[in-house]
């Protein structure tokens, strides 16, 4: 199966009734992969559901796939198209989807695994978990904010980093 070039969906920052996206972690279903700082274009989601992505998660997804070694590969083709390609064992077909970024630089990946949603139930290192509440509390003001030690403090930055990045908020670094 080949599916041509899609661009993301030029979403701003709210759902098709005006409500505001919420920036999200997810995980490859069955898996400690990510966590991965996205926004969800449907509310409710399902597994199969494509879910927005800066270039930066997309990169670690790519990773994962590599290290997985599930029967897909994923790489960046010079424009910034995002590549996925599988084999025939991995879906009985094969073949592959391209994913071009929207105008803000995100990618909507979604339909080529199932997403889970990122939980404490998920076996995490403290660096994951880090990362995580740094996303998680991107919008809170510094005073509000979790404190961490030296070490885990850049996770937790980069965590808040991203889901200030996907959901436009940039300024608000």
């Amino acid at each position: 199966m080949t599916t041509t070039p899609a661009a993301a969906p030029d979403v701003e920052s709210r759902t098709a009734d005006g409500a505001p996206l919420r920036v999200q972690l997810f995980t490859v279903e069955a898996s400690a992969y990510g966590p991965y700082v996205g926004l969800p274009l449907q509310d409710p989601w399902g597994p199969y559901d494509a879910h927005l992505f800066t270039r930066a998660t997309a990169e670690l997804i790519v990773r994962d796939l590599e290290r997985d070694e599930c029967g897909m590969e994923a790489e960046f083709a010079p424009d910034g198209t995002l590549v996925f390609q599988w084999t025939i064992e991995n879906d009985g077909v094969g073949g592959n989807r391209s994913v071009r970024p929207d105008a803000h630089g995100r990618y909507a990946i979604g339909g080529l695994w199932a997403w889970d949603a990122w939980s404490d139930d998920v076996p995490q290192t403290a660096g994951q978990a880090a990362f995580a509440v740094g996303a998680a509390e991107y919008e809170l003001a510094a005073e509000e904010r979790t404190p961490y030690p030296e070490g885990l403090d850049g996770l937790y930055a980069r965590g808040r980093e991203e889901a200030l990045t996907v959901s436009l908020r940039r300024d608000e670094l």
